[in-house]
């Protein structure tokens, strides 16, 4: 076949898919649009009637052709099409016919055009009978790559520049639109929705069905949820050195059982297969391997980096804003999280939805549907509410005295590993081979779990901190429950009931006091006990230890702050 052969061959398929446009476009004028429930809906009708879709030939510029008139060839289009399939030209504006006598004294007919600004509403009619969004399952999604992208209000407002002086709908009534002609038309997408499927060069992996599916290639009628450019060979390779990885930087087995799980966890939170109900804490000293495993998740993800303070204050919109559509919301290098701090935490946590606006644009409800992450150095102790929904992550602190050049050639293969250097950053990233890797490693870890996530409590080690100091009460506690005693009668203690009364002061004391308990494990109770003098009952106060987990980690930190105090004999 020529390349003539090829072109008319195309042209003749092109003509096709303008034909089924016009088609859609007529049926969308004569809706009952008295029945859309919205004072400027008369207009979309008549901004409708000044579509021209054109049409193409052999020839460089697409034309308007009215009957018994000329081509009218048009240069510069007021609007593309591209549905990732097939593209087309718009003209928006006036076409007329006039007729026009020639030297020769022959009449003909000549097509006249008035160009016109092209309504922002009209790119997304026009986009929804093109196929280029659809709706899928009551969703709205961009369909015109091999990834799809699912577009909240706020990136519908983004992409059609929805906002601001001169636009007739507001984002949600702009969605409303295409809601109403979809319920009439009910167009089907023109690819396949692939929503839990992450495609590779070479092979898939279904979340929905729970398949793992090597030797399946991209498809060109087919979307995916994700898509990356990486080998099956690649991501097996990978996969032994990232789990190699995960055994040497992680504390305990039940650690390691929530690591595993991180990645498919978000993956399917991403991809709408489950809700989120639960965020991740990964806590350790400074140095330890966070940072690169936090690097390998997240290139698998829209991932944005949270910045708490900004949450706050008369610009917070502007950062809620910035967060939409994340995927993975990661907050790095957090301090001591405090109750102020966790308020913010918790809407990134628990809600999907959050208003805000960008510059310049009208207000619209933010996606917050993205995971919550939070790498911390620092004392990591929540509310009641939120630790229900943590998931902690515990990684192994490096030994004490280990030299930074021992550090480092500990992590460098696992650094050449997983990350390179890239015009893009200046810093290395992570290759796409180890973010698949680690996400294979969870779907297969997932699987011995009977596709279950049981996430296992896990007490962080809030005492390795360097800035870290026992206040004198929590010392006395600890020095009496290193002789064995696990209940104290602070009564019975002259010098506690003092250190109570100089180190708690103020009119928060009694909170402050509490909150110094629960960090080390103990709680105050009142204690049923028996008089043997008297023959009675009373009651006393006394402290108990209230986490026996956490109790202990604060022992230990207690004895080995006093073998570095010590000195040698």
């Amino acid at each position: 076949m020529t390349g003539t052969e090829q072109r008319i061959k195309e042209l003749e398929e092109l003509k096709k898919v303008r034909a089924q446009l016009v088609k859609n476009l007529d049926k969308v004028k004569t809706l009952p649009w008295e029945q859309f429930d919205n004072v400027d809906s008369a207009e979309i009708p008549k901004a409708l009637d000044f579509v021209q879709v054109l049409q193409n030939d052999l020839y460089e510029y697409p034309y308007i052709q009215i009957g018994g008139a000329e081509k009218k060839r048009v240069k510069r289009p007021s609007l593309f099409l591209n549905n990732g399939i097939s593209t087309l030209s718009i003209f928006y504006g006036g076409a007329n016919t006039k007729e026009k006598r020639a030297e020769d004294g022959t009449e003909k007919i000549e097509v006249v055009t008035s160009n016109k600004p092209i309504p922002r509403y009209i790119r997304t009619i026009l986009d929804y009978l093109f196929g280029t969004i659809a709706f899928y399952n009551k969703a709205l999604y961009l369909i015109n790559n091999s990834q799809f992208q699912l577009l909240s209000e706020f990136e519908v407002s983004r992409r059609y520049k929805v906002g601001g002086k001169g636009n007739r709908f507001s984002t949600r009534e702009l969605v409303d639109i295409i809601q109403f002609i979809h319920e009439h038309l009910e167009l089907k997408p023109i690819k396949e929705i692939k929503t839990a499927v992450i495609a590779c060069q070479d092979f898939q992996l279904n979340l929905q069905e729970k398949k793992l599916m090597p030797d399946r290639t991209i498809q060109d009628d087919e979307t995916y949820f994700k898509v990356f450019d990486c080998t099956w060979r690649e991501v097996m390779d990978c996969m032994k050195t990232y789990d190699n990885y995960l055994d040497m930087v992680i504390d305990d087995p039940d650690s390691l059982h929530n690591a595993k799980l991180q990645p498919v966890y978000t993956m399917l939170v991403a991809c709408r297969e489950i809700t989120k109900t639960r965020f991740f804490i990964s806590k350790s000293g400074v140095r330890t391997g966070k940072g690169l495993r936090h690097k390998v998740i997240r290139s698998i993800f829209e991932t944005k980096d949270i910045d708490i303070d900004s949450l706050k204050g008369k610009m917070s919109d502007f950062a809620w804003a910035s967060y939409d559509g994340g995927e993975m919301l990661l907050v790095t290098e957090a301090g001591e999280i405090n109750r102020e701090l966790e308020r913010y935490l918790k809407i990134l946590a628990t809600e999907s939805k959050h208003p805000a606006r960008s510059i310049g644009q009208n207000y619209a409800d933010v996606n917050l549907t993205g995971v919550l992450a939070i790498d911390s150095n620092e004392a990591v102790l929540l509310s009641s509410d939120m630790n229900s929904r943590a998931v902690n992550i515990a990684f192994r602190d490096r030994p004490k005295g280990e030299s930074d050049k021992a550090r480092e050639a500990l992590f460098k293969p696992y650094w050449e590993a997983f990350t390179e250097h890239t015009k893009e950053s200046t810093s290395r990233t992570a290759k796409a081979s180890a973010g698949v890797a680690a996400l294979i490693s969870s779907f297969l870890y997932w699987k011995t779990e009977d596709y279950q996530f049981n996430f296992k409590n896990v007490e962080m080690n809030n005492f390795n901190s360097e800035t870290f100091e026992f206040d004198d009460v929590q010392v006395f506690i600890l020095e009496e429950r290193s002789k064995g005693i696990d209940v104290i009668y602070y009564g019975e203690y002259p010098e506690l009931v003092q250190l109570l009364k100089d180190t708690y002061q103020g009119s928060r004391k009694g909170e402050r006091r509490k909150q110094a308990l629960f960090n080390i494990g103990w709680k105050q109770v009142n204690r049923k006990v028996f008089l043997q003098q008297e023959q009675r009952y009373t009651s006393k106060k006394a402290f108990v230890i209230a986490n026996a987990s956490r109790a202990g980690k604060a022992m230990i930190a207690y004895l080995e702050s006093l073998m570095e105090t010590t000195p040698p004999p």
